[in-house]
């Protein structure tokens, strides 16, 4: 068997980046541009830090696309994680637990793939990625021995 690389989905990351600098730019243009908000200070106020914040999120997630790293690595004799620039890699004899379960969070209800060795754990959240939970799921079957 050879080794498989899931990255991101950039479909979804991208939708994300153009809803987030649309609403930057709409409402940048309203504080600045329309006589009905020009004139509160207030709102102006708000609007630049709330736009930098914003922007700041765009380009995280642009990285993301453009670095085009692999998160999910599978290979005969291990797994690696590489969520957040520092890869963790486990040998299918250490681990201990692999569970694929949903979590709720805040808005929304998530997939997450958690990884248990003797020494250390490792959460990943892969409903971004650019392969479904079934899809990890029976990849993780093919691989585990």
């Amino acid at each position: 068997m050879e080794k498989i690389e899931i990255r991101y989905d950039k479909r979804k990351l991208l939708i994300g980046i153009v809803i987030m600098t649309a609403l930057t730019i709409g409402c940048t243009y309203m504080a600045f541009f329309t006589k009905t908000f020009a004139t509160n200070q207030i709102f102006k106020i708000v609007v630049v830090p709330l736009s930098i914040f914003v922007l700041y999120g765009v380009f995280t997630q642009l990285r993301k696309v453009l670095d085009n790293i692999s998160i999910i690595t599978l290979t005969a004799t291990y797994i690696e994680i590489n969520e957040d620039g520092q890869p963790q890699k486990f040998s299918w004899t250490e681990i201990k637990e692999l569970t694929i379960e949903k979590k709720q969070t805040s808005k929304s209800e998530v997939d997450i793939l958690t990884i248990k060795s003797d020494a250390r754990t490792k959460e990943v959240n892969i409903s971004t990625l650019d392969k479904s939970v079934d899809d990890i799921r029976g990849l993780i079957k093919n691989y585990r021995p």
